[in-house]
């Protein structure tokens, strides 16, 4: 015998169930579209029970309960198929529903379906839009008929020949539910990368001064990453497991970038580089406002060798730091040790760079008539730096044989020291240059000195990326 039950949702238009019973305890039930949604679908709509399609079979003896899924919008062209690609049918076993014999029994039963059901006949029941990842998934696996126990499982099953996937409702939850904390991030991380872009955008045309821009903060997810990859002119506060995740994204496949989109990785280089220099030349700033050490300033020079290059007017390549460039007496004490041994790297013609501090003074008392004479500590480490040069030069043979070190020459080995700060007075000034400009054989460079000339490498690159863009 047939019974037809309509629904009463008033918001859109109403379809029927009609409930078939086979044999005692077990129930199927159909779903008949309303005729709106017939006429959508250019079908008879003389007599819908013809387009009645199976939506739901009940079994109370065997406790299950098989739902196949149905695409109920009649502007569909898979109207009243399946709604699924591959999946035909995900059965509840062993959920104990009660029996439904009447339309609001099975309203009520289809209540008592579990979280991540569609509850309503008339969107054709199924999984919430949530749950899709799982369907590809198990269809990517071939499966057509998914099977949830409310059972305790070891594992899930599938069976290649019937097509069909078993798990425990606690294994089916437990997917459930990490996909609905992957959808609660993307909207939260969608929400602040929304609020951000309208921010930054209106601030854009407003006066950046009263609405300044802001920072792009997210969270620290693969998802997040995603969401806000697409969103430009927007800086993003990036977290140190996102960066160390984008370098080593950049080094296993820089060979591959250089090869489809090189103009983009030379930019990545070159704004990488400008943003390090940045950085760097704050930093410098920031040690020659404070008293440290020699060896404050030779780690800074250790960790950026190209520095010492602008030393000097040909391309270098730092050797050693701290390097012992001969002179050991008799009694095995009295190494001379040079602060870094560099070399041209076309060349290999040889390179002394002796470090001291930017407080030392570079002028000593008035001589005469405004003329300074050098300071002890300048004069000191002038003749220091020349006493390393007459060692290395004499004892250049063994020193290679002992380090194993063959491609370095001393063919006229350049002197560098760094030392001071440039002095305010301009009479100091004057003495200071006449002195280090008669020194033939020692370039003399002060710390300031050679802040600007990071300072002019900085603003060299960006004209650079202004004309190139």
């Amino acid at each position: 015998m047939a019974r037809m039950f309509p629904n009463d949702i008033s918001q859109r238009p109403e379809g029927t169930l009609l409930i078939e019973e086979h044999h005692e305890g077990n129930n199927e039930i159909y779903f008949i579209p309303h005729s709106d949604m017939l006429t959508l679908a250019n079908v008879d709509i003389v007599s819908p029970e013809s387009h009645k399609t199976l939506l739901l079979n009940i079994n109370i003896t065997q406790n299950y309960l098989e739902i196949f899924p149905i695409n109920t919008l009649g502007s569909s062209t898979d109207f009243l198929k399946h709604k699924y690609s591959m999946l035909k049918s995900i059965v509840l076993d062993g959920f104990d529903f009660e029996f439904p014999e009447n339309s609001e029994e099975i309203k009520y039963l289809l209540e008592q379906l579990p979280i991540g059901f569609v509850k309503d006949f008339d969107y054709g029941l199924g999984l919430i839009k949530e749950l899709q990842p799982l369907i590809s998934t198990l269809e990517g696996f071939g499966v057509e008929q998914l099977i949830i126990k409310n059972t305790k499982l070891e594992k899930a099953a599938i069976d290649p020949t019937t097509k069909t996937c078993v798990l425990s409702y606690t294994q089916f939850e437990t997917t459930r539910k990490e996909l609905a904390k992957v959808v609660r991030n993307a909207q939260k991380a969608s929400l602040t990368i929304r609020k951000a872009v309208a921010n930054n955008t209106l601030a854009f045309f407003l006066d950046n001064k009263d609405y300044p821009q802001k920072l792009l903060k997210i969270q620290d997810t693969a998802l997040a990453r995603l969401v806000a990859k697409d969103v430009e002119n927007i800086a993003i506060a990036m977290s140190k497991s996102d960066q160390s995740l984008t370098i080593s994204i950049i080094e296993k496949n820089a060979k591959k970038i250089a090869q489809d989109q090189p103009a983009k990785l030379l930019k990545l280089r070159d704004d990488i580089e400008l943003v390090t220099l940045e950085q760097l030349i704050e930093k410098y700033k920031q040690m020659l406002g404070k008293r440290l050490s020699e060896g404050d300033w030779q780690d800074l020079f250790n960790e950026n060798p190209f520095i010492l290059s602008m030393a000097f007017g040909c391309p270098i390549i730092k050797v050693q730091d701290q390097a012992s460039v001969g002179g050991r007496k008799i009694s095995g004490s009295g190494d001379k040790i040079t602060d870094f041994l560099a070399k041209n790297s076309m060349t290999n013609n040889t390179a002394i760079i002796e470090i001291k501090t930017p407080q030392e003074l570079l002028t000593g008392k008035e001589y005469r008539g405004s003329v300074y004479s050098p300071s002890v500590a300048l004069s000191g480490s002038l003749n220091q730096v020349l006493d390393q040069k007459y060692k290395l030069q004499k004892n250049i043979a063994s020193i290679k044989e002992a380090s194993r070190i063959y491609d370095v020459e001393t063919y006229a080995v350049q002197c560098a020291l760094i030392i001071g700060k440039m002095p305010d007075d301009l009479e100091k000034q004057k003495s200071f240059e006449i002195f280090r400009r008669n020194s033939r054989d020692v370039e003399i460079i002060t710390f300031d000195e050679l802040l600007e000339k990071l300072k002019l490498l900085h603003t060299l690159l960006s004209t650079n990326e202004v004309e190139e863009i």
